[in-house]
């Protein structure tokens, strides 16, 4: 098959959700199929981040696209109802370069990642082709509505609801589009909920197994871990919710307890969290290690939507996690029993507790989780199953017995 991908961000380097798995899918598709990315470049310095796909025969075109422009679209989007995120990324140039590669019969596929790429639809079904998939991977309307529900500030929370009322109008452009990929049976759900009439399937976030092994490194006792982009909110605010309300109840009992928050940007206000037992970490090359020196990685959502790979990735090394039914409730349901879930503070503080004062549950839970998680989340798996379906439907399109 020959695959087009559109993607708001250059997926290098692979180290938050949206980049992190365009990067992965791309890789893994493009060793039975010929795969082209198409993507918005920001400035030149991102140039040298495309050569990375060159070793796996991906190529790589893109429109540029300055922040000024955003900005200005951003602006005059106020007068309109297009959701802020997709105007963030709208772009006329983008629109043609769309339009010229999907008339130009040499794709059998185009896949539109995320609400804000979905603008750029263009049907040209010459031959049956391509056949238009979109993913948003997160029902985004759900994610606003719940990180709503948890603001505080009047005028934050007002523009929040704006936005989402906006998205929720918006997310019906996905009836345009042969199939709609979600990452969870709770956003799936939500969405049919919602009344769009579309077909609604399943795209697990997956795992690089080759990475993410196991290995036998002693683990500092009492060191619990959170991670993630920290500039996303949701991680925002679970590190600070538990730095300021669940870890203290964690120092009562445990008082060399330390709490490490590992992830790139940390704002000024996570920063200052650094104490005595308060560690702020920023970026680190090995992710992998951190989560291996941990007795427990913590998941302290109080909203998001979708799934979290830290959870996925913490089962897969054996370390125990503890969260809360939003860091739960979006992953594959045989996940369920390999995590501690909490839906209150002294709830999850008395689980941290009870891992941190027994090392053996790490290896007496886990063992099980590992092999689930190569089972069913790795990625070779996870992209197996959509080339199949991608290629089944486009013989079901064309009425042809052969792919081109």
């Amino acid at each position: 098959m020959n695959i087009l991908i559109i993607t708001p961000r250059i997926p290098y380097p692979p180290f938050r959700g949206d980049k992190l798995k365009i990067y992965n899918l791309a890789k893994n598709l493009s060793e039975n199929n010929s795969v082209t990315i198409l993507t918005f470049l920001r400035s030149t310095n991102q140039l040298n981040d495309l050569a990375n796909f060159d070793k796996f025969g991906i190529k790589v075109k893109t429109i540029k696209l300055s922040i000024f422009e955003s900005i200005i679209n951003t602006a005059i989007a106020i007068f309109s109802r297009l959701p802020f995120q997709a105007a963030w990324y709208k772009s006329a140039k983008m629109n043609r370069k769309v339009a010229e590669l999907c008339s130009s019969g040499e794709f059998d596929v185009v896949y539109y990642h995320l609400i804000r790429s979905a603008q750029y639809f263009h049907k040209s079904m010459e031959n049956g082709k391509p056949l238009n998939i979109l993913d948003f991977t997160d029902a985004v309307s759900l994610y606003l509505k719940r990180f709503a529900e948890v603001q505080k500030n009047p005028l934050i929370k007002f523009l929040i609801k704006v936005e989402q009322k906006r998205v929720v109008n918006y997310e019906k452009i996905a009836e345009k589009f042969h199939a709609l990929f979600i990452c969870s049976e709770v956003d799936k759900k939500y969405l049919i909920d919602s009344g769009l009439n579309i077909d609604i399937r399943i795209l697990n976030n997956g795992i690089d197994i080759d990475y993410f092994q196991p290995e036998k490194i002693k683990c500092q006792i009492n060191r619990i871990i959170f991670t993630g982009n920290m500039p996303y909110f949701p991680n925002y605010d679970a590190a600070i919710y538990f730095a300021e309300v669940i870890f203290p109840k964690i120092l009562r009992e445990i008082p060399d307890a330390e709490f490490y928050i590992v992830g790139q940007k940390p704002p000024l206000k996570i920063r200052n969290l650094a104490s005595k037992n308060i560690f702020v970490t920023g970026f680190v090359p090995d992710i992998k290690l951190e989560y291996l020196k941990s007795a427990v990685n913590v998941a302290p959502m109080r909203f998001g939507a979708g799934t979290l790979n830290k959870v996925i990735e913490s089962i897969a090394l054996g370390v125990p996690v503890v969260g809360t039914p939003f860091a739960v409730n979006g992953l594959p349901k045989e996940l369920y029993k390999f995590i501690s879930v909490a839906d209150d503070e002294d709830s999850f503080a008395g689980q941290v507790v009870t891992i941190l004062k027994n090392p053996k549950i790490r290896e007496e839970l886990l063992e099980e989780g590992k092999k689930v998680i190569r089972n069913i989340l790795s990625w070779k798996n996870v992209v197996s199953g959509f080339e199949s379906y991608l290629a089944q439907e486009i013989l079901k399109v064309s009425g042809k017995g052969k792919l081109s």
